[in-house]
């Protein structure tokens, strides 16, 4: 069982957090919060919410790759915070025996470069085999990283299960008993503007794992600023 604890004071109102929505039935979702694990799982009012997921990274190579070594994915085969979507793995220069590729994030950024035959440990972390037949650029592999949860848990920004990505914002406390899935109010989306003094970041939460969230929470609309 594992316990969270917060760095700020809860907030007791919804208005202490949410300062502004545009459309209150298209801004807020109620979804399922998963069960408490061995004690009641409580969410108070400013906690990021992940999306969990049980669901295994899967990779595949692309049709029609001239190459045929074989590609093996590390376990684990993310690192926490990994993004949600497909990662690109593209060979951009051919070797004997070798090869060298260049590895993309789901929205198109390089994120790093590797070589055949030896492991890549980047946000996404695997092994590429030389094959009878080799490489050559163009061919490729996919890494899709699921998105797929259907039930919110505590945002963790080392999580290897799909909470590391914030999903949204509570705003209105809820307690999932132990094995009892229950019902979440969650912001899931702009336009929206929130006290960012009442997010209830969790212990030990890094300046940069605080900006990466307030980086997704603005992608979805959602927009921190300070009381």
């Amino acid at each position: 069982m594992s316990t969270q604890s917060f760095s700020v004071g809860k907030p007791t109102l919804q208005t202490a957090l949410l300062k502004y929505e545009a459309f209150p039935d298209f801004c807020r979702e109620s979804k399922t919060l998963l069960a408490g694990n061995g004690a009641d799982r409580v969410i108070e009012i400013g906690t990021l919410l992940g999306l969990y997921t049980a669901t295994a990274v899967a990779a595949a190579a692309a049709a029609g790759n001239t190459g045929n070594g074989v590609f093996t994915l590390a376990d684990p085969a993310i690192a926490a915070g990994a993004a949600t979507g497909v990662y690109q793995v593209v060979f951009i220069e051919a070797a004997a025996n070798g090869g060298r590729f260049e590895v993309f994030n789901p929205d198109g950024v390089a994120i790093g470069s590797g070589v055949v035959g030896t492991a890549f440990t980047g946000t996404v972390k695997f092994t590429i085999a030389d094959g009878a037949v080799d490489f050559v650029a163009g061919d490729r592999f996919t890494v899709t990283v699921p998105a797929d949860g259907t039930k919110l848990k505590e945002w963790d920004p080392a999580a290897l299960d799909g909470s590391a990505t914030v999903d949204g914002i509570c705003i209105k406390r809820a307690i999932a008993a132990d094995g009892v899935d229950n019902t979440v109010l969650e912001l899931a989306r702009g336009p929206a503007l929130i006290v960012a003094d009442a997010i209830l970041w969790p212990d030990g939460t890094t300046d940069p794992q605080k900006a990466a969230a307030l980086a997704q929470l603005a992608k979805a609309g959602i927009v921190a600023r300070p009381s």
